[in-house]
């Protein structure tokens, strides 16, 4: 008799703690996220391309034209290949420039098998 006491005790107990542990997830995933409160702050990423003559553009390596919002920052280096640190816009095409670097090509020297330095 103790024994049958002690477990309804025991259910009658644990019963109110994981009904209200239901209750409050279902209240946390049926509230509406806020969104002022979720700001999330755009990732810098790298683009590699050539500046065009008027300096207000980039084209990409793979031929994307990106529009610059700050023309300024690419000054003095027309025509040039660089590597430039921004923040994408994808919807308009545009860019934020934060930082630019000048590329340097590497000369890549192709032999084959039959020309004249490999004939013996």
């Amino acid at each position: 008799m103790k024994k049958w006491s002690l477990v309804l005790l025991v259910v009658a107990a644990v019963m109110p703690a994981s009904a209200l542990a239901q209750h409050s997830s279902k209240a946390a995933e049926a509230k509406p996220a806020d969104s002022s409160s979720q700001t999330v702050a755009p990732k810098a990423v790298t683009i590699s391309g050539q500046v065009s003559e008027d300096e207000k553009t980039l084209v990409g390596d793979d031929d994307s034209i990106w529009v610059v919002s700050n023309p300024s920052v690419l000054a003095g280096h027309r025509g040039q290949q660089v590597s430039v640190k921004c923040e994408v816009h994808s919807g308009k095409n545009e860019i934020h420039v934060f930082s630019v670097k000048m590329s340097l090509h590497e000369v890549k020297y192709v032999s084959k098998s039959g020309d004249s330095a490999f004939r013996r």
